[in-house]
């Protein structure tokens, strides 16, 4: 099976590396178990015009090909670009093309991080499944309506297309990969060499809330801020629409306006956010903690916690709180 790893200016070198290193580490198990067959993906890596690019990170990565030059290839590797990738939208116009047409003849494309972006824009996940870091994920819904964001997802198959959410969540596309064109037990020999934990399929527990400020709403503002001063406190937003002299239903209205979320929601939001904060820093029991972040009912601001993070509070606190030797 022919790989082709594409990079380009400022894209993530993580995402080129991770694809060369586990694909390779493929090849060496598969050939390990079987000295007679040549290795099971031929990789290539290829820029637009064949010349190196300096990533984002300052790696300089020189490519083996241009488009052009690049043989004909069953699987091709869109790279991810971290916190540039909308404003290099519009550089990498020659890409869509190109794409379009390896889809086209059947190749299957494959995006890591906020590489979908790029197959987004060359139409390759029109009416399709797909995920992104979960950062872009409000960016991506907003720019491409028509494609069906699944941004709780790591990792989504629509057909020959492939989408990876955040770093890490290439690797386990990478393994989902070579267990689809490979084998089941090569995935699971080269997770347990590469010690990946490919169980995970959510980015919730990763993704934190955006808590929209900049949108010009001074009397807005003003809420957002006294509700997170009063966290701990009973709050009924009625009351807070009184206190600030904004009519109930108006209140509503604009602080969706100016937040992109309910009076509610926001405030669910901000205790959720206060909660990880405390149970990745600190040793309190999640009762004590319901209470500072003004719940007084602890079985109930459990099940949402798990609801919106995918993992029970016991198991977040194991899973980010630092480790102390």
């Amino acid at each position: 099976m022919k790989i082709a790893i594409l990079m380009s200016e400022h894209c993530a070198s993580i995402s080129v590396s991770a694809a060369l290193e586990t694909f390779g580490m493929a090849n060496a198990l598969y050939c390990h178990s079987l000295p007679d067959q040549a290795p099971l993906f031929e990789l290539y890596t290829a820029s637009l015009d064949g010349a190196p690019v300096t990533c984002s990170g300052g790696l300089i990565l020189t490519p083996q090909h241009s488009l052009a030059s690049l043989p004909s290839c069953d699987l091709i590797m869109v790279p991810g670009y971290m916190f540039s990738i909308l404003r290099l939208l519009p550089t990498l116009g020659a890409l869509y093309g190109w794409l379009q047409e390896q889809h086209a003849r059947g190749c299957a494309i494959a995006s890591l991080c906020t590489g979908a972006f790029i197959c987004a824009e060359a139409g390759l996940l029109d009416g399709r499944n797909a995920t992104t870091h979960w950062a872009f994920a409000a960016q991506f819904a907003r720019r491409y309506p028509q494609i069906k964001l699944q941004a709780e997802r790591t990792l989504t198959e629509d057909g020959l297309i492939y989408c990876a959410g955040g770093a890490n969540s290439g690797s386990d596309l990478l393994l989902h990969l070579i267990r689809k064109f490979g084998s089941p037990q090569l995935a699971a020999d080269c997770a347990k060499h590469l010690l990946i934990d490919g169980t995970q399929q959510t980015q919730q527990p990763y993704a934190s809330t955006a808590f929209k400020k900049h949108h010009g709403d001074g009397d807005i503002l003003k809420v957002q801020v006294w509700l997170e001063r009063h966290l701990q406190q009973p709050i009924v937003m009625e009351r807070v629409a009184e206190q600030f002299n904004i009519g109930t239903r108006h209140f509503i209205r604009r602080f969706k306006e100016a937040t992109e979320q309910t009076p509610i929601h926001y405030l669910q939001n901000l205790r959720l956010e206060k909660a990880r904060l405390l149970l990745e820093n600190s040793d309190l029991a999640f009762d004590q903690i319901t209470l500072q972040v003004g719940y007084e009912d602890h079985n109930s601001f459990r099940r949402l916690f798990k609801q919106r993070l995918g993992l029970s509070p016991s198991e977040y606190r194991r899973k980010f709180q630092p480790y102390v030797a």
